[in-house]
């Protein structure tokens, strides 16, 4: 692929991931349920297994991507609607599971356990870290949005300082088994690059009502819990033997090669945000 390909599609896409987060607490939800649907569907393509008629295979996808898409887009709608009652949709969440184990018997798959564990890692791998980014978006401050911009912007500073400075310096490896190109030094340099960006953040966003050791610390988070996360999915891909998680975007890969990181951090994000909004 292209440079020109590559930078095309680069900037594009975090012009529209800028903008939309920037926008509205509406936009930004709406573009990672997008994402958050995107990202299923790619998962969906290479942990299913495929040996059933096509119009099943085809039902089982959608089951997966259903699955996964339940919570994300039931806080979507709590909040759009602030309707109480979306809370109670939750309650079908266990119905829809074990019709999934109905629905394999009919399946005629040689794995189908493998199928039924497949839905509920993308149901806990993708599903709910997007679930709680909405959380954040919209729930923890009036500007919840511009914070989800905040650690797109310190998850992303993170992965270029690590990679500018550890392809320069780098010498000890950080985990040669699944990625041979990571290394301390940049680690460390990403989370100096992400804390650089998260100050710079604190001066942009300062409605976010967010002091600067949580900024330090929302900074370390990120850069410690992304590379996790990108060597968590360099390890999904080992096991299915595939490099890249899609194509949609020319030169970059999947919407998994491009949320690895972020999906990783949105757990511990949310609960740092918590812990300092209920419990500090």
């Amino acid at each position: 692929m292209s440079l020109k390909t590559r930078t095309i599609t680069g900037l594009s896409f975090g012009a529209v991931m800028i903008s939309a987060c920037y926008y509205s607490t509406i936009s930004c939800s709406i573009l990672f349920l997008f994402i958050t649907a995107l990202s299923l569907w790619e998962l969906s393509t290479h942990t299913l297994t495929h040996d059933s008629s096509a119009s099943f295979n085809l039902l089982r996808k959608f089951n997966f991507v259903l699955i996964g898409m339940l919570m994300p887009l039931l806080t979507a709608l709590y909040y759009l609607f602030n309707n109480p009652l979306v809370v109670y949709a939750v309650s079908f969440l266990p119905l829809c599971c074990f019709l999934l184990f109905i629905l394999e018997l009919f399946g005629k798959s040689a794995k189908p356990f493998e199928n039924i564990s497949a839905i509920f890692l993308g149901f806990t791998y993708i599903g709910l870290p997007f679930s709680l980014l909405l959380w954040i978006c919209n729930d923890y401050a009036n500007d919840g949005n511009h914070l989800v911009l905040a650690l797109l912007f310190m998850v992303w500073a993170s992965d270029v300082f690590a990679y500018l400075l550890g392809s320069k310096i780098g010498k000890n490896k950080m985990f040669p088994r699944i990625s041979p190109n990571k290394t301390w030094e940049g680690t460390f340099s990403g989370v100096l690059g992400a804390i650089f960006v998260g100050y710079l953040c604190s001066l942009l966003f300062n409605t976010l009502d967010l002091n600067m050791v949580n900024w330090i610390v929302l900074a370390s988070i990120c850069t410690v819990f992304g590379i996790l996360g990108d060597l968590v999915e360099s390890m999904l891909k080992r096991s299915l033997g595939i490099k890249d998680s899609g194509n949609i975007l020319p030169g970059h890969g999947g919407m998994l090669d491009r949320f690895d990181a972020f999906i990783f951090v949105l757990p511990f994000v949310f609960t740092y945000l918590i812990s300092i909004k209920y419990l500090l």
